[in-house]
């Protein structure tokens, strides 16, 4: 099977009678120029050129001829940071590229791995052909050399005609599907409010995420892309996959991912540990007592915790019903499991569309340098677009990936936030703030609809006040769909705050200090301190634990805390955050973030009224504090500097401009709710101005308190709201999830 230029006479006067250097080679070719056999066949697939098929010839011998495809262009500058074409531009080289478009029909049955465009159901796809010549080549004789040896990318035996520095290609809108691995712990830190619907308001859920616990999906995207297969030396073959830009115009659906569990019954295992976590006593307890109420042996002891159970669950008025509370609760099992499956494939769907929008046309998917026999053991699997069996079998060929983004997500790292890990996008480090756009468009034309991604990250670690901590806030901005002019309400928002403290041994006042976080962020309440405390403890056995705290925001409700912050209040909600994440201490006055905010909150609304020094604040407190009777003498150790305390005014001198970050903040938050219909150049400087608010572990723990209570004003109140508080102990590697549920 192979297509050639016909017409070749009428086609070669097109071409300048000049050498390749220099020449302007740009020609659209009618269909007539092509010959194909109608109906050829490729296995199930058949392929034909028609008189709507778009064909040309296309030259190449400088860095100002740009490559559409992305296949030859100009060597990286930074060769560790990005890959290099398939074709690099340098010495005596030049290519000319054969490009056409074919239909696409598959028979009845067959899965076609295209994704078809038009409403007809017709598919197309682009092949190319570079072939390479000296630069003083004149083009008609490269032409005519050409001609009669056009490969076809879709055929495996093409492979074995490329010369060295030749390259073949094809495009085609197709599903892309790849096999990503998470731990079950991070699985959990995303729409765990599937779970907690199932218990009774302000109800506690927390259970145990056992050492080495892993889950696996295939995840499929639809997208525009391309297969490259190059020469780069006598038997070596390197094959890309990249994305690319659609080449018809009209592209506005939302780009879809679809991520199904690999195996199921890893569900299963976890199902015992949700439900325990639920019912808040070991199952085979749970069970016990269910068999003696239908007895009627239930002791009166067993009965009331039986009844504290059922009222958890909301069985509470099933119990005088032993038959109907039965078929409750085996459905509530297997609910149980269907919610968990449910929750990790949308883990996997939300994390990799989050990656995937922010990567950049032209993006290698996946680089490999590999022997001829395995390319073409690799082509028929990427020419149907099966991603993840190409991927297998590069591991199990034990290929040398130059670069793969569509990788196996790391089991070991923690994919934080709304991160899968599938690009490079570092949400640690030391002293970052970036904010990244990338902007996708639908078709090569000039004025082509986009679809715009906004990556915004600020972390920080090992600050001198928190030696064993860092913490990141990951704003996101990106659109389902591509629009000619987009504003900010075309936008989808989103914001993930992560607390985290290395591994170490806690004294009992750090651990305190670390549930008394997880606090301010609503996972806990003040009430479940001691026995959360307990947990820990009996979990970790003295042994070195880290913790994290995080707080995510979607975009209904990161919303309407955009719109809250216009509140006439909004200052006094910001006066009582910044009380409530003062630190902990072992003092009536500064053991509850509820009691911190009532005894601090009036003091950091003057404080932000008047913006103090630290030694006028230290003064301020101590007068105003020596007559609260939750302080007593610890006002005195208040108004003091210098001594290591924490106290309120040291808080504000070692976490200076918490004023201006304030208005800042606000300021952000504000302009946002007023530019709706505005460009989305709008983003860059609101994330600037919300960003001084996250340089700072106090500032950041502030902002979450400050942003829960505007969420709770809204139409979704906290329901929407996830807050998790994590507890790992790495010799056992076993976790604790701990998260409440909220009206």
């Amino acid at each position: 099977m192979s297509w050639k230029l016909a017409l070749l006479d009428e086609v070669s006067k097109v071409l300048p009678d000049a050498p390749l250097k220099g020449s302007d080679i740009r020609v659209e070719l009618p269909t007539a120029s092509y010959a194909l056999p109608a109906g050829e066949k490729l296995g199930p697939l058949t392929f034909a050129f028609d008189v709507s098929a778009r064909g040309f010839v296309e030259g190449y011998d400088a860095p100002a001829d740009v490559d559409a495809a992305g296949v030859v262009g100009e060597a990286p500058g930074d060769a560790t940071a990005q890959l290099a074409p398939a074709l690099v531009y340098g010495g005596d080289q030049a290519w000319l590229k054969y490009g056409v478009e074919a239909r696409v029909k598959a028979e009845v049955g067959f899965p076609l791995p295209y994704v078809a465009l038009a409403a007809n159901g017709d598919v197309r796809v682009l092949f190319a052909d570079y072939h390479r010549h000296p630069q003083d080549m004149n083009a008609r004789a490269a032409l005519k050399e050409d001609a009669s040896n056009l490969r076809l990318p879709l055929l495996t035996s093409s492979l074995d005609k490329l010369g060295v520095g030749d390259a073949i290609a094809f495009q085609a809108r197709g599903e892309l599907s790849v096999t990503a691995t998470l731990d079950w712990t991070d699985v959990y830190t995303s729409n765990l409010q599937t779970l907690t619907k199932l218990l009774s308001a302000s109800t506690m859920l927390a259970f145990e995420a056992k050492a080495g616990a892993t889950v696996s999906a295939k995840v499929k995207v639809v997208d525009d892309y391309a297969v490259i297969f190059s020469r780069p030396a006598p038997g070596q073959v390197r094959v890309q996959v990249k994305k690319v830009v659609a080449r018809e115009a009209g592209v506005t659906a939302s780009l879809h991912v679809e991520a199904s569990l690999t195996d199921p019954a890893a569900v299963v295992t976890q199902v015992e540990h949700v439900l325990e976590g639920l019912l808040s006593v070991p199952l085979s307890q749970f069970e016990s007592l269910m068999t003696k109420l239908e007895a009627h042996t239930l002791s009166d002891a067993e009965t009331k915790v039986l009844r504290l159970i059922l009222n958890r669950l909301g069985f509470g008025e099933l119990e005088a019903n032993t038959t109907a509370l039965r078929t409750q609760w085996n459905k509530l099992r297997t609910d149980v499991g269907a919610r968990i499956q449910a929750l990790a494939e949308s883990k996997f769907e939300l994390g990799f569309r989050y990656e995937y929008l922010r990567l950049r046309e032209q993006t290698t998917l996946l680089s490999t340098v590999c022997t001829d026999a395995q390319a073409r053991a690799l082509h028929p699997l990427l020419v149907s677009g099966r991603m993840d069996g190409a991927m297998q079998r590069m591991q199990a060929e034990g290929m040398a990936l130059e670069q793969c983004l569509l990788k196996e997500v790391n089991k070991e790292s923690k994919a934080w936030g709304f991160s899968l890990k599938l690009g490079k996008w570092a949400l640690g480090g030391n002293d970052t703030r970036e904010l990244t756009q990338v902007v996708q468009r639908n078709s090569l034309e000039k004025e082509a609809p986009q679809r715009i991604s906004f990556l915004g990250v600020r972390s920080y670690s090992g600050a001198l006040l928190t030696p064993y901590m860092h913490w990141t806030a990951d704003f996101k901005a990106d659109m389902a769909e591509f629009r000619k002019s987009p504003v900010v309400a075309d936008f989808d928002l989103g914001l993930y705050l992560l607390l985290a403290h290395d591994a170490r041994k806690l004294s009992d006042t750090e651990l305190r200090q670390a549930v008394d976080e997880a606090i301010i962020w609503g996972a806990l309440d003040d009430a479940e301190e001691e026995e959360v405390l307990k947990r820990i403890r009996d979990a970790s056995g003295g042994k070195e634990i880290e913790t994290r705290v995080e707080l995510k925001l979607d975009n209904r409700t990161l919303r309407d805390v955009i719109n809250h912050a216009a509140d006439p209040d909004a200052h006094s909600a910001f006066s009582r955050a910044l009380a409530r994440a003062l630190p902990w201490y072992g003092v009536p006055c500064r053991d509850r973030p509820a009691v911190r905010e009532s005894v601090y909150a009036p003091l950091w609304k003057a404080y932000l009224e008047q913006n103090w020094s630290a030694a006028d604040a230290a003064r301020t407190a101590a007068a105003n504090l020596k007559n609260n009777p939750l302080v007593g003498q610890f006002a005195y150790i208040e108004g003091q500097l210098g001594n290591g305390m924490l106290t309120f005014a040291e808080i504000i001198q070692k976490n200076p401009g918490t004023v201006s970050k304030w208005r800042d903040l606000r300021a952000g938050l504000l302009d946002l709710r007023n530019s709706e219909q505005r460009s989305a150049s709008v983003f860059k400087d609101a994330f600037k101005a919300l960003s001084q608010s996250w340089a700072q572990s106090f500032h950041l723990k502030a902002t979450g308190a400050f942003f829960l209570e505007l969420a709770s004003r809204g139409g979704n109140g906290l329901a929407t709201v996830e807050r998790t508080f994590t507890v790992t102990v790495p010799a056992t590697g076993a976790s604790i999830v701990f998260s409440k549920s909220r009206a």
